[in-house]
């Protein structure tokens, strides 16, 4: 309601006694005034008001009120009455609003914000947004050592536990850890394995709120330390050990093809049409093998078109390189545009991820796949069977190497590296934070290693260049005979030739 009066004629004035009623009735629902013979009827004070006011300021029916503010007027009012010693009591119209507002503010407080939580509470919340495979290798590192410790504790050689030891004697007995470190079948640990339960051990202490850096160069308490890691990380190298890192293998154009051509990939049926969801789902925005996937919701992906055409859109949250906390407040989310260039076409991306979109409508991304059409459960598939879906996709088409899933990540970067784009476009697909961690992945492909073979090779000898050029053939009586076409009659009859860096250019 407005509190604002004005008057352009006499049938439009707004009588302000009319408005002071509005004003007792709205305050009288508020403030709960009941009719006691204590209370002070509002009516009373705002009928003297009025009174007050049209004799002070001669206020007729044919003159303009213009602004009018009624609560501090009311609150004038009321001190001056009070001043006065009237019969009306305390009254304090402006209290009474506020101490309204402080019940209403009270209440909302109390919906808003959740009941006080536990220890225990907050202790689950910080471990829910730790990674788990970084709990698995801490948990892996300890294990490690308390088997070592139990195995030297014999007599009067009690080793403490890792988070009751001192500095000095962390120090000690991490040295000698370093040296005698083994697997179960005695074999030795890689150089990174090693790195990796030092690191895991002091993710160990910082969870028990000891806080120490075995590795910091400035912290002159574990030198020693630092020297033997060193030394058995060299020594190891030396041996070979960690020299042949089994990694997983990029996938071709070729095996992508065959991938399409053997009906692993398509619209055949429910499962064909997920592995090609997850497939490309790598490829196109740099999926990690597991994590991400099995997180994965159907409105993490948009499709749409503009003026550039049909587009997948992905909107990442977070994973292994972007948690989203302190540490990564200047980093941002993927969020990818990729747009089908094949738009309408046999293998068109955008129509798979309709198609896949369509079928599973909302939820958990990846759900068990269902017979008689493209269908799919309300269950989600499991993390060991999501974990196999390259694995198993590549072993259905026949392909042969080192497939897993993170071939498709890899095979992103693979790709992208080949055609000559730019690091900055490559991580921000792949989602890398580093360009040294990104060109891990830059690695050349059988056909490119041929060719830069072809390159550093030893020069063919002049006897060889004079030899005929020969192909096996099975050769049978009904065969036409054979032609003996040598090197220099070859050149001579296609004019002249140029020969540069083991290229031919025939004009």
């Amino acid at each position: 309601m407005s509190h604002c009066l004005f008057s352009d004629n006499d049938d439009e004035d707004i009588i302000l006694s009319q408005n002071l009623d509005d004003i007792e009735k709205e305050l009288a629902v508020i403030n709960n005034i009941e009719n006691d013979d204590d209370d002070i009827i509002l009516s009373q004070i705002l009928d003297n008001i009025e009174k007050e006011l049209a004799e002070k300021n001669n206020i007729e029916k044919d003159v303009d009120y213009g602004e009018l503010n009624l609560i501090s007027t009311a609150e004038e009012f009321v001190k001056a009455e009070m001043e006065k010693e009237s019969d009306y009591g305390e009254f304090n119209l402006i209290s009474t609003a506020e101490e309204h507002v402080k019940e209403e503010v009270k209440s909302v407080v109390v919906e808003r914000f959740q009941t006080p939580v536990s220890q225990v509470e907050i202790d689950t919340l910080i471990h829910s947004q730790t990674n788990a495979n970084t709990r698995k290798n801490t948990k892996w590192s300890l294990n490690i050592f308390n088997e070592w410790r139990k195995c030297r504790s014999k007599g009067d050689n009690d080793i403490p536990e890792l988070q009751d030891m001192t500095a000095e004697e962390l120090d000690y007995w991490l040295q000698r850890f370093l040296v005698e470190l083994r697997k179960m079948n005695g074999d030795e640990y890689s150089p990174k394995s090693v790195y990796y339960i030092i690191c895991g051990l002091m993710r160990h202490l910082k969870d028990h709120n000891i806080y120490i850096n075995i590795l910091e160069e400035a912290d002159k308490r574990f030198v020693l330390t630092r020297k033997v890691l060193d030394a058995k990380m060299k020594e190891l190298v030396s041996k070979g050990v960690g020299c042949k890192p089994k990694t997983a293998d990029p996938v071709s154009n070729e095996d992508e093809d065959k991938l399409w051509n053997s009906g692993v990939f398509g619209f055949t049926n429910s499962t064909s049409l997920q592995y090609t969801v997850f497939f490309y789902a790598c490829k196109l925005f740099g999926l990690r093998g597991r994590d991400e996937h099995r997180h994965l919701e159907a409105d993490q992906f948009e499709l749409g078109n503009d003026k550039n055409g049909y587009y997948i859109r992905y909107i990442g949250r977070n994973n292994k390189t972007f948690t989203g906390g302190l540490a990564h407040l200047k980093l941002k989310n993927k969020d990818i545009k990729h747009y089908c260039t094949n738009y309408g076409g046999q293998r068109c991306l955008y129509t798979v991820f309709k198609t896949y979109l369509d079928a599973i409508e909302s939820g958990i991304f990846y759900r068990k796949p269902l017979q008689n059409g493209i269908r799919y459960g309300k269950q989600p598939v499991g993390i060991n069977k999501l974990g196999n879906f390259m694995k198993e996709m590549c072993q259905q088409a026949g392909l042969v190497g080192n497939y897993t899933n993170h071939s498709g990540k890899k095979t992103c970067a693979t790709e992208m590296y080949r055609n000559g784009q730019d690091e900055q476009s490559i991580m921000e697909r792949t989602g890398h934070r580093s360009v040294e961690a990104c060109r891990v992945y830059k690695i050349k492909s059988d056909e490119m290693q041929k060719q830069i073979s072809s390159v550093l090779e030893a020069p063919i000898s002049a006897k060889e260049n004079s030899e005929p050029v020969c192909k096996k053939a099975k050769i049978s009586a009904s065969s036409p005979p054979l032609k003996d076409t040598r090197f220099n009659e070859f050149i001579n009859t296609c004019g002249p030739v140029h020969f540069n860096n083991c290229k031919f250019t025939f004009m």
